[in-house]
């Protein structure tokens, strides 16, 4: 085992090396113990002189070792060990002595505990480095993906413009990059959502356009499926309080995740309705529905349906609404087509103060 005395909390929560010099955090153990010791003698009157001594002394050992260190701890609970000897001998008032097998495992005690904390150190600082590890290497991968991938998209429009007899082909060669823009993209928002990282940027946007822009990006998967996507409106002048993109991500993984499962000459219809100070949007299939037993675990991370996708869509739709203050759910039964909905604040025409959601 590994006994490191130079680690301190760094500013992400975890055990980083310490700036502080050795002897200010022996100096700090030192005067953790006389203040417990003093502390805990001026109290023998009220709590009388054997009672309960080690229930505290220990603590104390435990929060030595915690924020200085292994051997601090270590000689926090030695200077415990001399002044039980010498303060809290039995009888009280003549030859204070403890019997030596009761400060034997005292001692005894207070080292293990305080291996046990460093121990405990010592694996959050490794589970840290090997977080930061993989955050570096998501960023990389997403960066070094996501350029051939748009290099990818670009070419391909130009080969449909110049051979517009490969259309159907060339359209499977983008849809396919974009599915891997998405994927790159749950990764990369994922990580966000762990570290509490994911901003919004609220203001007053119109709930017709939103849902415009969504039908439009799967207009062509839609036809190709031969599912009839719509927008159930008009919806007039109704405004919410939002982030723009992140609300068209959540619609937009309602709808892909309604394109996966409903058949051809189905229908997918989105729509919303105001309820109370919030706005529903909603996005209903005519696919097989959901089971009940499922309908409870859809906004997890991970789950899926089937064999398609990571799983993530879905629980950052979740995310980004909560995020918004509102509410997310599904509503389906085995055969009778889903309904996904969610609320976000309705808001009039003043913009909105993103400090206050």
């Amino acid at each position: 085992m590994r006994h490191d005395d130079d680690r301190g909390q760094g500013p992400d929560g975890g055990y980083a090396l310490a700036r502080q010099p050795g002897w200010l955090r022996y100096l700090t153990a030192l005067a953790l113990t006389g203040l417990v010791v003093g502390g805990r003698y001026s109290l023998d009157p009220w709590l009388g002189h054997q009672h309960n001594r080690h229930l505290l002394f220990l603590p104390a050992v435990m929060l030595a070792a915690w924020t200085a260190g292994f051997g601090p701890g270590v000689v926090s609970g030695a200077l415990f060990t001399v002044a039980l000897a010498l303060l809290w001998g039995d009888p009280p008032g003549a030859a204070r002595t403890l019997p030596a097998a009761e400060l034997g495992l005292f001692l005894l005690l207070a080292v293990a505990v305080c291996a046990v904390i460093d121990s405990l150190q010592n694996a959050r600082v490794r589970a840290d480095e090997a977080r930061r590890s993989h955050e570096r290497l998501l960023e990389i991968v997403a960066h070094d993906l996501r350029n051939p991938l748009a290099a990818i998209k670009m070419a391909a429009t130009s080969l449909a413009r110049a051979t517009p007899a490969l259309g159907p082909r060339i359209e499977r060669i983008e849809r396919a990059a974009t599915r891997m823009d998405d994927l790159i993209g749950d990764l990369v928002d994922l990580t966000r959502i762990e570290h509490g990282e994911l901003d919004l940027h609220l203001d007053v946007q119109p709930v017709a356009s939103m849902l415009d822009e969504t039908v439009e990006l799967f207009a062509t998967v839609a036809r190709g499926q031969e599912v009839t996507l719509l927008v159930a409106g008009p919806f007039g002048a109704a405004r919410v309080a939002c982030d723009r993109g992140r609300i068209i991500q959540v619609l937009s993984n309602l709808v892909g995740n309604a394109l996966k499962f409903t058949p051809p000459g189905g229908r997918i219809e989105l729509g919303y309705a105001p309820d109370g100070d919030h706005g529903r949007f909603y996005v209903t299939d005519t696919g097989p529905g959901i089971a009940a037993e499922d309908r409870q675990r859809v906004f997890q991370p991970y789950w899926r349906g089937d064999t398609r996708g990571t799983g993530l869509g879905l629980f950052i739709a979740r995310t980004i609404v909560e995020a918004h203050g509102g509410r997310i759910a599904v509503e389906s039964a085995p055969g009778a087509g889903a309904t996904f909905w969610f609320t976000v604040r309705r808001a009039g025409d003043e913009p909105v103060d993103p400090s206050t959601h």
